[in-house]
């Protein structure tokens, strides 16, 4: 996992399991209400495609820098997480990549 490298290498392993801890809590939520209030549709980046910026989960805009982006899919709505994405990355073409890997797995 890409952030837990560079995290364990910008403040070390101690803030890093903390940042996975956070990053989990957000999944759990959003896997709890997958259309919570908190997240956003982003139909401007794919069909169906929501964002839920994980300072939601830490309750402190300072304590998060990524987004989760994710769909559901199949007729059970199944959570279907596309990218976490840093904030100030680009999403529409990395997310480009992984909403045409998923449609192969449907």
């Amino acid at each position: 996992m890409e952030i837990a490298r560079y995290t364990i290498a910008a403040v070390g392993p101690g803030q890093a399991m903390g940042y996975a801890a956070l990053i989990e809590k957000g999944l759990d939520m959003l896997a709890e209400d997958p259309l919570r209030a908190a997240s956003r549709p982003r139909n401007e980046l794919a069909l169906d495609v929501r964002s839920f910026h994980l300072a939601q989960a830490a309750k402190s805009r300072h304590a998060a820098s990524h987004i989760v982006y994710y769909h559901l899919a199949g007729s059970s709505r199944d959570l279907v997480v596309l990218r976490i994405l840093h904030e100030r990355m680009e999403p529409k073409t990395r997310l480009s990549d992984a909403k045409r890997r998923d449609k192969t797995q449907e």
